[in-house]
């Protein structure tokens, strides 16, 4: 009986052992469909992590979101709205290239409300 409890106390050991070196499966950002939609179209090419761009990765990388801190996440909705509504994301230059990547102003509208929504409801601890 003792060397049953053992080797079943072992065997649990040795499972969480080699269940820490399993590779965490990738976790999908839980966006509403909406934003996930925009956030594809025109953010994902520069702001996720098969873009080229270092600066835009540092900027911002969606599909870190869930990694950023509160205080981080709380900011980056925030400037998210700001350059969408001025005009500088995406930028220019890369419209030249992909002009059907434009935020239409009704979806500019969505994605800033989302964030404002999204903010209070972080910085509420909801």
């Amino acid at each position: 009986m003792k060397k049953q409890i053992v080797l079943m106390v072992a065997t649990g050991i040795l499972f969480l052992f080699f269940q820490s070196f399993s590779p965490e499966p990738a976790s999908e950002i839980d966006f509403p469909d909406e934003i996930s939609t925009i956030l594809k179209s025109s953010c994902y090419d520069c702001h996720s992590t098969e873009a080229k761009s270092e600066k835009a990765l540092k900027a911002i990388n969606f599909e870190q979101w869930d990694d950023y801190r509160l205080t981080k996440k709380i900011g980056l909705l925030g400037d998210i709205c700001k350059v969408v509504d001025e005009g500088k994301m995406p930028p220019e230059k890369y419209l030249e290239h992909k002009p059907d990547r434009k935020m239409s102003e009704a979806q500019k509208k969505v994605l800033c409300d989302w964030t404002r929504q999204e903010s209070e409801k972080l910085m509420q601890g909801n």
